[in-house]
């Protein structure tokens, strides 16, 4: 508080450099593309490439950041936007970026000075980065011109993502010719392979059908023949056992199967049954010797003549089928000895058939793998398909970036608070004059009196006009006049063993010594006390002036040469009470005040008041003041608050230790009550506030 009209012209100042600094500041415009770097999850054709961004692989996304700030990507951006032309481009960067960069290097030798300033200018106005664990990359470009910032932005991102397609293009198709020429030699080894093989298989007589050799299909073929035949003999020999077993048991070979089977069987089984029938009727109508009898029983008898003729052929057929398939089962039994042995010949030749087919089977499986490899690649380097695309494109922007008026507003009141907080301690530091009890008491090592407030600051009441020491018998109960009595009571003034005599000076002019000694006079007026004050300043006689305006007559040199009688010279202020010997006009030579007379005076004066005051001239600059000190009983020095150097106070004190005056202490005066109070200093008014209930201001 005490600082603050330096505080707010510092903090206006700075402030004021701050907002010009502000608007002469070039303009900056930022904008910023989303690059969305992530693998494709389907893909036309699949093709397993090791290059593919993987959704674990961190570094893989990092890498991309790092190519995407590269050279390669900022001379693509160059050269489509034309920046080696613009002035705010070609104005800065290193012609040298990379001198040791060969000609095709992005920056070396196949790139002007202007393309490398341009490069080297671009790569410090953008800036990429990776927008927390995602696959998004921010692309941010910055430059005078917003839409040119946004180009910039979105270009780089477009730069990117056309390296990044050339590149995997060139990758395919590098992969492509290389796979090509690989299956083309592959080829012919799977066909020389598969021609070793089919020649020892016709060598060694393996050749092979449905998974089995000749010979081994032909002993499995003749296996199921043999098996076939066995069933067929068994089944013949038992149609020839029944047939013989059912004519042994005389059946007559009625239930034979095969006659049961033959139409020539049957016809004669019915001609037996017929001719038996009509032998029996005419047997009992002629009798046993009828010629027709006998003809039709001879009858009977060559039928079944025939029948059992027939019967005989039929066994006679089973047999021979017997014999047919014993024949054709040994047959079978002997061509499957002689595949078996074929077979066993083959064994050995399998094993050099085994390697023959592995190595065969591997060549085609080789063959096929890379031919179906060179396909996918050859159909992926036709596809237009890339792992980057542009998420989000870099808008044109409205408001510039740098400067930020909002932040730089902030950071210029920030920094005029700070300067402006700096500049009050620089003036506290640098301070000189006596403002606080620690002043006195630690830097000077004197007793500290009290302060006396200004008028202005100790009321709020309509003061224009009103001097302190009338102010005084207005409001006697006032904080103002309190300080006073305060100061009295701290020279032991009016207690019948305490001082009697005092003096009030001060180092320099100006500093309110006899403003605060009238009022301090009349105080102690006030309360019944007999109280003289001298006007001891004879050179400028303040207090007389303002006590006693309209007397003419000196006192003070008239009753020191004896000229004039003491209760003449005096004079009584009717308002308060108080004498005052004054000091008029100009004074000469003649006019000294001398330790003698002075003493004298003392003495009478004492006899006839309670309290004997002096308002001395500044002590610095008059030597009487030095007299009047060293007859007193004590001496309070007057120093104003925040304007009396410490330096000039020490030397007063120093000068009054040397003629052996008792110091009562230092007074502040005039002090400014609310910034005094403000400061938190060990001081009665650090407290006034809680006891304006008991003043009357």
């Amino acid at each position: 508080m005490r600082r603050r009209r330096i505080m707010m012209v510092v903090f206006i100042v700075t402030a004021l450099v701050a907002a010009a600094g502000l608007a002469l500041m070039p303009r900056t415009y930022s904008a910023t593309a989303a690059l969305l770097l992530e693998p494709r999850e389907e893909q036309p054709v699949k093709v397993v490439d090791r290059g593919v961004l993987a959704p674990a692989d961190d570094n893989l996304i990092d890498t991309a950041v790092q190519i995407i700030r590269s050279p390669t990507v900022a001379l693509a951006v160059v050269r489509r936007l034309h920046l080696a032309r613009r002035p705010e481009f070609a104005a800065t960067g290193d012609a040298d970026a990379a001198p040791d960069a060969p000609a095709s290097a992005p920056g070396g030798e196949g790139t002007s000075a202007a393309e490398r300033r341009a490069m080297a200018h671009l790569l410090g106005s953008t800036a990429v980065k990776r927008i927390g664990v995602t696959y998004l990359v921010e692309v941010s470009a910055s430059s005078r011109d917003p839409q040119l910032a946004a180009g910039i932005a979105n270009e780089i991102a477009q730069a990117y993502i056309d390296l990044e397609t050339e590149q995997r293009l060139a990758s395919s198709s590098r992969t492509t010719s290389l796979v090509q020429d690989r299956a083309g030699s592959l080829r012919h080894q799977a066909v020389s392979d598969d021609a070793a093989l089919q020649t020892y298989m016709v060598r060694n007589n393996l050749m092979s059908a449905e998974g089995a050799t000749m010979a081994e299909q032909e002993v499995s073929e003749l296996n199921r023949q043999i098996a076939q035949a066995q069933a067929e003999v068994a089944e013949q020999r038992g149609r020839l056992a029944a047939a013989t077993g059912q004519i042994a048991r005389g059946g007559g070979g009625a239930d034979i199967g095969a006659a049961l089977a033959s139409d020539t069987v049957r016809q004669l089984r019915q001609q037996e049954a017929e001719t038996s029938a009509r032998l029996a009727q005419l047997d009992a109508r002629y009798g046993d010797r009828h010629p027709e009898v006998v003809q039709t029983r001879d009858e009977l008898s060559d039928i079944r003549s025939q029948l059992n003729s027939e019967l005989g052929r039929i066994v006679s057929g089973l047999r021979g089928d017997v014999q047919i398939a014993e024949s054709r089962l040994s047959s079978l039994l002997a061509s499957r000895n002689r595949a078996r042995g074929a077979l066993a010949q083959n064994g050995s030749a399998q094993v050099g058939r085994f390697e023959l087919e592995r190595r065969a089977e591997a060549s085609r499986a080789i063959y096929n793998a890379y031919l179906t490899r060179a396909k996918e690649t050859a159909e992926a380097g036709e596809i237009p398909d890339t792992e980057a695309r542009i998420a989000s494109p870099a808008r044109t922007p409205g408001a510039p970036s740098s400067p930020n008026y909002p932040l730089g507003a902030l950071a210029a009141l920030v920094a005029a608070i700070m300067v402006a907080g700096l500049a009050a301690g620089v003036a506290e530091y640098v301070e000189s004059s006596v403002s606080t009890k620690h002043d006195i008491v630690d830097v000077l090592g004197a007793a500290y009196a009290g302060a006396v407030p200004s008028l202005e600051s100790a009321t709020k009441a309509q003061i224009a006009g009103i001097d302190p020491q009338d102010y005084v018998l207005m409001r006697p109960m006032s904080l103002f006049t309190e300080s006073l009595r305060a100061l009295a009571t701290f020279l032991d003034l009016g207690t019948p063993d305490g001082s009697r005599v005092v003096t009030i000076t001060s180092p320099l002019p100006r500093e309110g010594k006899s403003t605060l000694s009238m009022s301090l006079a009349r105080t102690l007026a006030m309360g019944k006390r007999r109280v003289v004050l001298i006007d001891a300043d004879v050179r400028h006689h303040s207090t007389s002036d303002a006590l006693a305006p309209d007397r003419r007559a000196e006192g003070l040199f008239r009753v020191l040469d004896g000229t004039r009688a003491l209760d003449e010279a005096l004079i009584l202020d009717k308002r308060s009470g108080l004498h005052v010997l004054t000091t008029m006009g100009q004074t000469g030579p003649e006019d000294a005040i001398t330790e003698d007379a002075l003493a004298a005076l003392i003495a009478a004066l004492r006899a006839r008041f309670d309290i004997v005051m002096f308002d001395s001239a500044p002590l610095l600059g008059i030597a009487e003041t030095r007299v009047v000190t060293r007859l007193s009983d004590v001496t309070l020095v007057v120093a104003r608050w925040r304007r009396t150097p410490i330096k000039a106070i020490r030397a007063a004190l120093d000068l009054l230790g040397q003629g052996g005056t008792r110091i009562g202490g230092v007074a502040l005066n005039v002090v400014n009550i609310q910034e005094y109070a403000s400061a938190g200093l060990t001081d009665a008014f650090s407290y006034y506030k809680k006891f304006k209930g008991y003043y009357v201001d």
